[in-house]
């Protein structure tokens, strides 16, 4: 299977995964950085049962490369306080 796994990879188990929030994980690991990974053809990842997802395929390797951090710090963000709206996002400044 063609899989993505996410920058940060989470415990399922702390404070923060119990509250939705795995980006925040505090014991979060991270492939190439706090454990081996990233550049080799096959590494393994703790708790894939959370941390592994299917890529679909229609999706490229390329498109999915760009949804990686990127993509989930603005999910995050956006979920955390809300889609900005006109009357507060600065588009009504002249």
């Amino acid at each position: 299977d063609r899989v993505v796994v996410p920058f940060i990879l989470s415990c399922g188990n702390c404070r923060e995964c119990v509250r939705q929030k795995p980006t925040i994980c505090e014991q979060q690991q991270q492939p190439g950085f706090t454990m081996p990974g990233s550049f080799a053809e096959f590494v393994y990842i703790p708790r894939a049962e959370r941390n592994v997802t299917v890529l679909p395929p229609n999706v490229s390797f390329v498109e999915a490369a760009a949804l990686g951090c990127r993509f989930t710090t603005a999910y995050r963000a956006v979920n955390q306080q809300g889609a900005a709206s006109s009357s507060n996002s600065g588009s009504d400044r002249g």
